[in-house]
């Protein structure tokens, strides 16, 4: 009797041993529902990326620059500074060579042109260009004005020379048609250097009035004349 008690208290004793090593073990007391969790750490913040330095201002182009850049050059040369204004003296010269140009040219057509009209032009220029020269010549007596050169009466002389030079070599309608056009240009130089050079420079009234008055039509009318004989000159 007293032997099957000790046995059920043994096997009492084993049965508790093996009830408390099968417990879980106690829980962490930082896990334990309820507990405040440690606080996070802030998630490392990547750094802005690297801007390219801002370029500084540019200057305005220069007008040379911008001429350049936009497939123009602008030029720098300064401009030539005006022409002086003619004397009397010189005005005179210059009126004497073109008319000596007129009539040069005027002579060699009278002896080379084909064309009827053409050698009726001439012979009228031939006229007309030497009444100019006379009565130019009364009045510069008259005046007491001696002629003197200046570029310009220097410049006519050598286009006149280069004119005829340039006649001379040419027969028949080339003559024709290449003296008629040597006559527009003439008269068309005449009137803009009579507008802008003469009547701008002449002192003396009597010699203005005489560029005015007398030779600017003249001039006009050759002008006129030698446009409508150009016409007659087109082939047909």
């Amino acid at each position: 009797m007293v032997a099957s008690r000790n046995v059920l208290v043994v096997t009492l004793g084993l049965a508790l041993g093996v009830g408390c090593s099968n417990q879980p073990p106690a829980s962490d007391p930082s896990t334990a529902t309820g507990a405040t969790p440690p606080p996070t750490q802030p998630a490392p913040v990547a750094p802005p990326p690297a801007t390219e330095p801002t370029p500084p201002a540019s200057q305005p182009a220069t007008d040379a620059q911008a001429g350049t850049q936009n497939g123009t050059t602008t030029s720098t040369t300064p401009s030539a500074p005006p022409e002086a204004p003619l004397t009397d003296e010189q005005i005179v010269a210059v009126l004497d060579a073109a008319n000596k140009k007129e009539i040069d040219e005027a002579q060699l057509a009278q002896t080379k042109a084909k064309h009827k009209d053409v050698k009726a032009y001439a012979r009228v220029i031939t006229q007309h260009h030497n009444e100019a020269k006379a009565k130019q010549a009364k009045l510069v007596k008259k005046l007491g004005i001696t002629a003197a050169d200046s570029d310009k009466s220097k410049q006519l002389t050598t286009e006149t020379q280069q004119a005829v030079d340039q006649l001379k070599a040419l027969q028949g309608p080339d003559f024709d048609q290449q003296f008629v056009s040597t006559m527009i240009q003439d008269h068309q130089k005449t009137l803009d250097l009579l507008d802008k050079r003469l009547l701008q420079d002449a002192k003396n009234a009597e010699l203005k009035t005489l560029i005015e008055k007398d030779l600017r039509p003249t001039i006009e009318k050759h002008l006129k004349d030698a446009e409508a004989l150009a016409q007659k000159l087109v082939p047909a």
